[in-house]
């Protein structure tokens, strides 16, 4: 998975999510962390999707997020992206 990028949302709490298409994904595992004292983070998919892009909302604002992607095809998950971070607005 290549270029995932974050920009802020229209809203306050939102992030917008981009990333190049997969050729033959069926959709997108997005998976989000929180930025903690600890340095373990714990990964929870947001949302399963089909198109490239997304928007994350209800975000504490002021808090930092990690986001990564994976792409799934008929033959199941692929490699995640790298992991990017993001603060909410």
């Amino acid at each position: 998975m290549n270029n995932l990028s974050a920009a802020r949302g229209n809203t306050k709490g939102e992030i917008n999510l981009h990333w190049d298409s997969k050729e033959n994904a069926v959709s997108y595992i997005i998976e989000i962390a929180i930025q903690c004292l600890s340095k373990n983070l714990k990964w929870k998919v947001v949302d399963i999707i089909s198109d490239p892009v997304y928007s994350v909302k209800n975000l504490k604002s002021n808090k930092s997020y990690f986001f990564r992607v994976a792409s799934v095809n008929e033959k199941g998950e692929g490699e995640l992206s790298n992991s990017i971070i993001k603060k909410a607005p």
